[in-house]
């Protein structure tokens, strides 16, 4: 292995990367086998090949992260140029969007790359509305992005990378999760990219329209060979035939469905004027939403992002309650569900045991095997479904869930991340299982593959059906396709005015103490914390804790009630600890008591209980007032700003918190996929055991991903190790009233120590 630096000819310095007979495995798992290619600075390259070629591992060698972050066996010799090595130099999206995120909120997290490259803040937010426009995410920049389809993340993705303007950007299947017309602006803001002459490197299954617009093509066949490279017209003269044989090359769709009467099949699940909320505060999802499935039919669920089609997918499987309105279910068995995420559908360490359902050992059962090699995954078998690609994960994930009998199977987008033989792959399978009788719903934004295999279809939008019938009815509604976003509708691209989307930014609420430096006020009540340890009267003690509750009823900015609802816990529990020491604190011999029941209650114990319980109470209080007051984003690049805390640490414990609200989430989608699953644990307590590897796991793999993707956006070198070496989007000044603050703040409390009340 030998990586041979650039720069010193003058000749190789238009180069990004040169390989000569490089081959790639993980884990002894050959992915790129014998490459021989030169990426020219200045070239816009498409990098096409079947699901599972190795096009992802050759871009992250492009950009550095192989061998440099991800760990891999390289043989044969290659040559990046060393302005790739700089911080911020390659702007890289990835296939899974929220992976990549390291902030709470949209600004923050498009102007994460512009920190890392010490972009002047006055500067930042421009810049960051420039990069929102050219991807159509008209968003507010406070809006927290959890709360934003998979399709919305994937432009913030894009957004985020495109704001710092790097010499080098690479797209791994951008337009992955995104609608027709999203697809259609990033294939147009791709054209714009290639017209300013911005060196690209674009991965994309969705590849024909971009044949025009690119103009260097590099192939990959099945085995991770490089099969050709050059000019796109003269690439595709010479494999044009090949393309096809691979299943790379979409033909001419033969339709499936010639146009079957379904009303007098029977009903196997609907919903009647059904009605969800979901988020936090609660707002509408679906509204009013009636729908039926017949058996042998194969329904496409279209619509924009963001529409409500995967919460559509949940209520008929039963996985979400309806807030009003009806669902019927007349199936033996429940309806199988394939997760949005295919990381959701896996709950088994090992590939064949997925697949079987079952832990099979390496003996695996025959049906078990033939599904392997339906799916094109037999040579997998005995690896961690994590390791797969996104393309394989998502095979495997609707592979496991037709290996099991139900009538009635739901999936989400199940042909993300394929190439089109594997589309047709499983749209065919999908076919057999409804010509057998069984119905099939399925989330889709390719249209072409609605038109050729679904006989009915429901267009979505903002939660309501808008429309239902047969594909080549939809065909003659174009207003309607346009509105629901199934046409690109290029004539009006990143030129319209954008359309608000109608979701919720945190609510700000105005204090004294929300105004203040975050950090500051960290350190202030840090100290408050502290001094409650020498409180020793009781008076002193309620002295303490009436001056937190003052200030988190009187100056947080919470309503009464949500103070009350924050302390009650803590309230019952100190009741409890006082009771306690009342009842058993050791007393002298001639102490008095009162009996109650079999308890005998000292006066000295209560007093101390009291003593006690006021201390925690006001050293919980003041913690609250942080937390009610302090911005989580500002307090850590406050603590970076201001305290001089290394980047490093500050902002990889914001990545880490960001995903703490997850857990909440990633054990519901456990809870789910184990209850399609057929293997629910119904015990509180066992839940906690089973789930606690799946979390360990699914924890470590998600920190794994975000400091790759904050590598890749630049947060490495001085940028992560000197607080100096970066700029601070929107950080709270440390003024003279935060000093001021924690003197008021602390001689307040050294006096109640001090005076005896």
């Amino acid at each position: 292995m030998m990586e041979r630096p650039l720069g010193v000819d003058s000749r190789e310095s238009s180069y990004w990367l040169q390989c000569r007979g490089v081959s790639v495995a993980y884990r002894r798992r050959l992915v790129l086998q014998a490459i021989d290619w030169t990426f020219r600075e200045g070239s816009a390259v498409l990098l096409i090949g079947p699901s599972g070629a190795g096009k992802s591992t050759l871009a992250g060698l492009v950009a550095g992260l192989i061998p440099g972050v991800i760990e891999a066996d390289i043989q044969g010799s290659w040559s990046r140029h060393p302005r790739l090595s700089r911080p911020g130099q390659v702007g890289y999206v990835f296939q899974d969007p929220d992976s990549q995120f390291c902030q709470l909120r949209a600004g923050e997290e498009v102007a994460f790359g512009l920190e890392n490259l010490q972009v002047d803040p006055a500067r930042m937010d421009p810049m960051i509305l420039r990069a929102l426009a050219h991807v159509d995410l008209p968003i507010p920049l406070e809006l927290e992005h959890d709360v934003l389809s998979g399709g919305l993340k994937q432009r913030l993705a894009i957004a985020s990378a495109l704001a710092m303007e790097p010499p080098l950007l690479i797209l791994d299947e951008p337009t992955a999760n995104l609608d027709p017309r999203a697809t259609a602006q990033v294939f147009e803001t791709i054209r714009q990219l290639v017209d300013r002459q911005q060196s690209l490197l674009v991965i994309e299954h969705k590849f024909w329209d971009l044949l025009t617009v690119m103009p260097d093509v590099v192939i990959l066949d099945a085995t991770g060979h490089l099969r050709d490279a050059g000019p796109t017209d003269d690439v595709v003269g010479r494999q044009e035939s090949w393309m096809k044989a691979a299943g790379l090359w979409r033909e001419d769709p033969v339709r499936q469905w010639p146009g079957w009467d379904f009303e007098d099949r029977p009903s196997l699940v609907s919903l009647a004027q059904v009605t969800v909320e979901r988020g936090r505060p609660l707002r509408p999802v679906l509204h009013d939403v009636s729908v039926e499935i017949r058996a042998g039919e194969l329904i496409a669920v279209v619509g924009p992002n963001g529409a409500g089609k995967s919460t559509l997918l949940k209520v008929l499987a039963g996985l979400l309650k309806p807030r009003q309105g009806v669902r019927r279910l007349a199936t033996q068995h429940p309806p199988a569900f394939g997760f949005q995420n295919p990381e959701h559908q896996f709950v088994f360490e090992r590939v064949g045991d997925e697949l079987a359902n079952r832990i099979v050992g390496d003996a695996l059962p025959p049906d078990t095997e033939a599904l392997l090699r339906t799916f094109g995954l037999a040579d997998h078998a005995h690896e961690s479904p994590y390791s797969l690609s996104q393309g394989q994960k998502r095979r495997l994930s609707v592979a496991t869930m037709i290996a099991q009998p139900h009538e009635v199977y739901l999936l989400d987008e199940p042909t993300f991340g394929q190439d089109p033989k594997t589309q047709d792959l499983i749209m065919k399978t999908l076919v057999d299982l409804c010509r057998e009788g069984r119905a099939v719903v399925f989330a889709t934004h390719d249209l072409d593959l609605v038109q050729q295999y679904a006989s009915t279809v429901w267009v979505v939008q903002q939660g309501k059906i808008l429309w239902q019938g047969p594909p080549d009815q939809l065909l003659d509604r174009p207003e309607l396709m346009k509105s629901a976003h199934l046409m690109p509708d290029r004539a009006g691209l990143n030129t319209e005015p954008m359309t608000p989307i109608p979701r919720f930014a945190r609510p700000e609420r105005s204090t004294v103490l929300t105004r203040l430096n975050p950090a500051g006020k960290l350190v202030s009540f840090f100290v408050a914390v502290g001094l409650t340890v020498f409180i020793h009267h009781l008076s002193t003690a309620m002295a303490f804790a009436g001056l937190g509750i003052l200030l988190l009823t009187g100056f947080s900015g919470l309503r009464v009630t949500q103070a009350i609802k924050r302390l009650l816990p803590f309230s019952v529990f100190f009741g409890l600890y006082t009771w306690m020491m009342a009842a058993y604190a050791a007393v002298g011999p001639h102490t008095p008591t009162v009996s109650v029941l079999w308890y005998h209650l000292s006066y000295p114990g209560l007093i101390k209980g009291l003593i006690l319980g006021f201390r925690m109470l006001a050293a919980v209080t003041f913690g609250l007032v942080l937390v009610s007051t302090v911005d989580m984003v500002d307090l850590v690049k406050s603590l970076s700003r201001w305290f001089r805390v290394p980047p490093k640490f500050s902002y990889g414990t914001l990545a880490g918190l960001r995903f703490f609200p997850r857990f909440e989430e990633e054990w519901r989608q456990l809870t789910e996929a184990r209850r399609v699953r057929g293997r629910e644990t119904r015990q509180g307590w066992m839940k906690v055991v089973t789930y606690a590897l799946p979390l360990l796991s699914q924890a470590v793999r998600l920190s794994e991903r975000v400091a790759i993707a904050m590598e890749a956006r630049g947060f490495q070198g001085p940028a992560a190790e000197d607080w100096r070496a970066r700029t601070y989007y929107r950080v709270s000044p440390l003024t003279w009233r935060d000093g001021l603050f924690a003197l008021v703040l602390w001689g307040v409390l050294f006096v109640l120590l001090t005076v005896k009340l």
